[in-house]
């Protein structure tokens, strides 16, 4: 079979460059988005309430234990296909170059059923997906049950975790994402299991953080997974990565334990943070 591939983007499709983005009353079936492929069924259940029925993701390296990809089961638990974009094929954190470059590493069983395998480009699989699924009704039907949803969304969206912390008598605020983070975090440390891609920058700037340890998410296309540190030094954010083999991406408390400093940026670097430091050695001279 023969598929029409172009970087026009279909009707069913939306693009996000964070999980973070996603909104109640999204009808869109097909997410094409940027972040990582971790979850611990966090994401996957608050995918399901906002009408998702499949998403692309980016493997961020795989990492440690198969973190950058374990959420394909958790996906798959509430019945939504999922595919995870190779990190060398596409930018983390960039939806677009998801859409236009990214090619298959993983998928889940609902993915292979639909004929989708590793090395099909994103819009190959996307081409597969929208002639098995009839996009009017699915739409439809998302937004006669959008009322009801968003009436109940409080009792289905899971509470927002970030624990605090002491590190030489300095506190420090550990989630596993940092979409999780909200006004009150105005001038924390925070060490986070999000990658250090453009998005988290974004995210880091908007909460006018301290500093922030991220997840290298094995780096990938155009140094991605760490493409946002040089802007948050511009931004008077002190921040690093760590490497996605020392510490599980969307785990902030093993990147706390465990992680090694991968990339630090220039403010960093004027506190002696050096690459191959511990976070909880790098903490100490925050």
């Amino acid at each position: 079979m023969t598929y029409s591939i172009n970087n026009e983007l279909p009707e069913a499709v939306i693009l996000l460059d964070s999980l973070g983005d996603v909104q109640p009353d999204n009808t869109s079936p097909i997410l094409v988005c940027a972040s990582h492929c971790g979850d611990n069924g966090t994401f996957a259940r608050k995918l399901k309430n906002c009408h998702v029925k499949a998403v692309f993701l980016n493997n961020a390296g795989i990492g440690k234990n198969h973190a950058g990809i374990c959420g394909l089961t958790h996906y798959e638990a509430e019945n939504i296909l999922v595919c995870a974009v190779d990190h060398n094929s596409a930018e983390i954190g960039v939806a677009r170059d998801t859409w236009e470059s990214g090619i298959i590493s993983h998928t889940n069983t609902l993915a292979e059923k639909a004929g989708i395998q590793s090395g099909d480009s994103v819009q190959e699989a996307v081409a597969k997906i929208i002639i098995l699924i009839d996009n009017t009704s699915l739409i439809q039907k998302n937004k006669s049950s959008e009322t009801h949803i968003n009436e109940n969304k409080e009792s289905k969206v899971d509470p927002i975790k970030q624990t605090q912390t002491q590190i030489d008598g300095v506190n420090i605020t550990v989630t596993d994402s940092i979409t999780f983070l909200n006004a009150n975090n105005a001038g924390d440390i925070v060490v986070c299991g999000s990658h250090g891609g453009v998005s988290a920058g974004h995210y880091a700037q908007k909460h006018r953080l301290k500093a922030v340890f991220f997840n290298d998410a094995g780096i990938g296309k155009n140094n991605a997974g760490i493409k946002s540190l040089d802007s948050l030094s511009d931004a008077g954010i002190l921040a690093c990565t760590v490497d996605c083999m020392s510490a599980e991406i969307f785990n902030g408390q093993d990147v706390l334990d465990n992680g090694i400093i991968s990339v630090c940026n220039q403010l960093a670097k004027t506190k002696n943070i050096k690459v191959n430091m511990t976070v909880k050695e790098a903490l100490k001279l925050i």
